[in-house]
């Protein structure tokens, strides 16, 4: 394995790689067999840097990335990292207006694609990849202002739309990219020997720092698809001999209730790595069940650059339902005074390191504080620690249910209910109450051939069973699907706004009395 030192550039980094051993294969894509080795991507980047270096100062250079080939996608952002200039990776599903939107939000000068006839309108020109190199951004009127204190320059801006209407930007710097990539593949034991699989997209952190960079900073080699699909999964991983997956939830509970892969698949796979969304534990157990193949469960998010905490990588270590132990920065679970929780009390996680951005960008381009006056940035994670310092995420601080005073957390309703064999997935809202002010109501969805009638009303008793009357869910629906965001994570608020949309296979309701 090789030894993890910490470069400096991605420039020097793949410069690297490419005299080291230049004919291995660095990227390849698990559905059509194209690949780029390394010394391949060295070329890649030395024709594309000319076209984004000049005069100008680098932070007057923003091209955005809305390109659904996942290659296409890692050759044009390692490109422009190379190149330092700031790439603003897009979703290349959204909508056209949602693309304008962003391009507008995120001031961009070009937009790079392999859409047709994609147009982000005003003075965001686009260009497409079949055209080979694109051309130089023209000047603009106007600068832009660099970030203060350890940010710098960006060199990825990332966008999030708000779960309170209020966009974030936030900005990445190739330091920080690299820092935390390259503690990734010192913590995951990476080297030119090991070849990832990552399904996730990858205008996302996770896909970026975990797939990419950490298996360029590595010398590895990393199978990128440009979407998650159960039906040749598992071929594919035997195609191209991959030692770990990069995976979210969803991806594993769908495998966890599909057939069973063959031994010679699993036995190459050193582990299944999760991420996006707490892993529930009857997820795990039945994927590690069901494949034979363990789950190195995990924490991150994009204000870290990727990866908060995660399990040891010795399976014997691991702590199921936990995401594992802070890995390069500190952690702390604190109380609404802002005091230090013991072990094992929930209260609001906050983190601090060297590699959490101290600034958001705001949309007129100045910057925003993203931490406190001590150095601790709210991460809106809800969770407690251990005795050993492992995190277990109880969920988000927003998602909280105030029923009636009484705080609810809804994992630990989704938990009870995802230990059902049938249920593929568990979610939890609170819905308006006269009385209460909120109650829990459960949204689940079943495996095929599972009666949806009889599993309401055993889910229910099984609440009954398990948990106190305040934490029971009020109302109980099964429906055909549950609405996730573009990383297939479930989305809470969709789920509230669009619940009446839903095909309802069955319901049950709790009476107060009860």
């Amino acid at each position: 394995m090789r030894a993890h030192t910490r470069p400096s550039t991605v420039a020097q980094v793949v410069a690297e790689r490419a005299r080291e051993a230049g004919g291995q294969l660095a990227l390849a894509v698990a559905a059509d067999g194209r690949s780029l080795t390394y010394a391949a991507l060295a070329e890649h980047i030395a024709a594309w840097a000319p076209a984004f270096r000049g005069p100008e100062a680098p932070w007057r250079r923003r091209v955005g990335l809305a390109i659904g080939d996942p290659l296409g996608f890692a050759a044009a952002y390692l490109s422009l990292l190379a190149a330092g200039v700031t790439a603003a990776p897009l979703n290349p599903e959204a909508a056209p207006a949602e693309c304008r939107r962003q391009a507008e939000l995120l001031d961009l000068d070009l937009v790079v694609t392999d859409l047709p006839d994609l147009d982000c309108g005003g003075p965001c020109p686009t260009w497409s990849l079949e055209d080979g190199v694109p051309p130089p951004p023209g000047p603009r009127t106007s600068g832009r202002p660099a970030l203060p204190g350890a940010a710098g320059q960006p060199a990825v801006l990332l966008a999030s739309s708000g779960t309170t209407g209020t966009p974030k930007i936030v900005p990445l710097a190739e330091r920080q990219l690299l820092s935390v990539a390259t503690r990734i593949a010192a913590h995951h034991r990476l080297g030119p020997a090991e070849r990832g699989y990552s399904p996730l997209p990858l205008f996302h952190v996770n896909a970026q720092v975990v797939g990419l960079l950490s298996t360029l900073v590595a010398g590895a080699s990393l199978v990128v698809d440009r979407r998650f699909r159960r039906t040749d999964f598992w071929a594919h991983l035997a195609e191209w001999r991959v030692t770990w997956l990069n995976a979210v939830p969803a991806v594993l509970a769908i495998l966890a209730d599909g057939p069973a892969p063959p031994e010679e698949t699993t036995a190459r796979l050193r582990f299944a790595r999760s991420a996006s969304a707490p892993l529930p534990p009857a997820v795990q157990a039945r994927f590690e069940e069901r494949t034979g193949v363990s789950v190195l469960e995990t924490y991150g998010m994009t204000e870290a650059a990727s990866q908060v905490t995660a399990n040891p990588i010795d399976p014997a270590e691991r702590r199921p339902g936990s995401a594992g132990l802070p890995v390069g920065l500190e952690l702390r679970v604190v109380d609404p005074e802002g005091a230090p929780c013991p072990p094992g009390d929930d209260g609001a996680i906050e983190i601090r390191g060297r590699d959490v951005i101290t600034h958001y960008l705001r949309p007129d381009g100045g910057p925003r504080p993203a931490r406190g006056e001590d150095g601790w940035l709210v991460t809106g994670d809800v969770g407690h620690v251990d005795e050993r310092g492992f995190v277990f995420l109880t969920g988000r601080a927003d998602d909280v249910i105030n029923c009636g005073g009484e705080k609810i957390y809804p994992r630990e309703i989704e938990d009870v209910l995802r230990a059902h064999p049938a249920v593929t997935q568990a979610v939890v809202v609170g819905r308006r109450d006269d009385v209460l002010g909120e109650c829990p109501v459960a949204y689940v969805t079943t495996s095929d051939g599972a009666v949806a009638g009889e599993l309401a009303v055993a889910l229910m008793q099984r609440c009954e069973a398990q948990l106190g009357r305040s934490r029971r869910p009020r109302r109980l629906v099964v429906v055909d699907r549950v609405p996730t965001g573009p990383t297939g994570k479930v989305s809470r608020r969709l789920l509230q706004r669009d619940a009446a949309e839903l095909r309802d296979l069955a319901a049950v309701e709790q009476t107060r009395a009860s």
